[in-house]
């Protein structure tokens, strides 16, 4: 995931901002735990989603504690470790993994040789996290080199094209969900999220990969810069439609997902992040205190 899935801070109440940043710091030292100091800077916004999402599903509601970290001398709020922030930090694993070994396919030799010497170590965190989420990990092996093949014949559909990403988030949402009912529709949620992702990447990445002469399925139909964003804005808010649809019917058989932070997130959040499709990146919200 790639920083467009964040709440609309101004909509939050500030206990609720109080607990979504106490996440993104348990996230943070869930990945120092499980996969040592270096993982951390793997860290981003987009899996506390995945983390406050599983927890919700399952009713947990720990609670947080003033604590201390490498980024900051003052004391903020922090969650303990939950199902939730486990999972993401192994989901964060994953996805750094194979990120990684798309970059070293795409990209020129000498912007390669950095990546090359980080892969050992992040190949290792994706062992540990594989043991964690073997099926999520076969979903991804097996996406990746869809991605890779689709884009080497120049593939110019659209839905064709976001589809390897989309299975990617269903399996890590997949791994996520809470067995029994809610657990189908818990899943799709990833999946049209992950096309949601895909479209607002490719439209930020479009005059990148133009002058580079990299994939991008909105050049290769064709488009010019603003009908790729305005494209890409339609795509999305299709798939946010269904990505609705969904998490509501998620909502029936897992009443604790109707959480307020997740709300401002997918209603609220990540059409603000559509709305600004193919625009600079704005500012991230400050996860400390």
């Amino acid at each position: 995931m790639f920083g467009y899935v964040l709440p609309c801070k101004p909509e939050l109440k500030v206990r609720e901002w109080t607990r979504y940043r106490a996440y993104y710091c348990a996230l943070c030292k869930e990945l120092g735990r499980e996969y040592g100091l270096f993982s951390r800077f793997l860290l981003n916004y987009d899996l506390v989603l995945l983390a406050l999402c599983a927890d919700a599903a399952r009713g947990e509601a720990p609670a947080a504690c003033s604590e201390r970290c490498i980024a900051s001398a003052a004391k903020h709020p922090v969650l303990p470790a939950s199902t939730g922030t486990r999972l993401a930090a192994s989901a964060l694993a994953l996805t750094a993994y194979y990120k990684l070994t798309d970059d070293l396919h795409d990209e020129p030799f000498f912007k390669r040789l950095p990546k090359w010497c980080l892969r050992p170590f992040i190949g290792h965190f994706r062992k540990r996290a594989a043991k964690v989420m073997p099926q999520a990990d076969d979903v991804f092996r097996t996406a990746s080199a869809a991605q890779a093949a689709l884009e080497q014949r120049g593939c110019q559909n659209e839905d064709e094209a976001a589809e390897p990403t989309a299975q990617m988030t269903q399996a890590l949402f997949a791994a996520a969900a809470p067995q029994g009912a809610g657990q189908a529709d818990f899943a799709r949620m990833g999946y049209f999220l992950g096309k949601i992702i895909y479209y607002l990447d490719a439209a930020q990445d479009f005059e990148a990969d133009a002058k580079a002469g990299a994939y991008n399925v909105f050049r290769l139909r064709g488009l010019d810069v603003q009908a790729a964003h305005s494209r890409a804005k339609t795509l999305c808010r299709l798939c946010a439609a269904q990505l609705a649809q969904h998490y509501n019917a998620a909502c029936e058989a897992l009443p604790g997902l109707a959480d307020p932070i997740l709300q401002n997130i997918l209603f609220l959040g990540l059409p603000g992040s559509i709305a600004r499709a193919g625009l600079p990146a704005q500012r991230r919200p400050q996860p400390a205190a």
